[in-house]
């Protein structure tokens, strides 16, 4: 009896730990990439249909690798994160005006477009390319 408690509390313990420490690291991971910064200006409501998901992406100094959320709309390019990460990454909607100055380049051997927003560099896929220039054109 004593070793099924004692099992169940190290269970326990490890469930809140592990949770305290995922939570402040994704929430720091925010904050050093810049996405908090973001947030104070361009944050919006959720999108719940008719975005990419699982798309490979990088904002200041962190790789979102497959967990970020993009869709792009009238209003701008909407970015989010998976829920496992969304603790200090409220969705984000950049308006097209501030998308305008992009550039190609290369990460890691992948062709990529790349701005920067507020002194902090976004960096996408460059299969998207088509898809924004399409939007700058309609929008800007």
């Amino acid at each position: 009896m004593k070793d099924t408690v004692f099992i169940l509390e190290i269970m326990v313990g490890f469930t809140v730990v592990f949770t305290i420490l995922w939570s402040g690291i994704v929430y720091m991971v925010s904050q050093a990439s810049g996405w908090r910064h973001l947030a104070i200006k361009y944050q919006t409501s959720p999108l719940k249909e008719g975005y990419y998901g699982g798309v490979y992406g990088r904002m200041g100094i962190a790789n979102y690798n497959g967990v970020l959320r993009v869709a792009f709309v009238e209003q701008g390019m909407y970015l989010h994160v998976m829920p496992l990460f969304k603790i200090g990454h409220p969705p984000l909607l950049l308006p097209w005006n501030q998308l305008k100055n992009w550039e190609e380049g290369n990460l890691f051997f992948q062709k990529t477009i790349k701005w920067k927003i507020e002194g902090i560099n976004i960096v996408l896929p460059h299969k998207y390319l088509g898809t924004i220039q399409s939007y700058l054109s309609a929008y800007t």
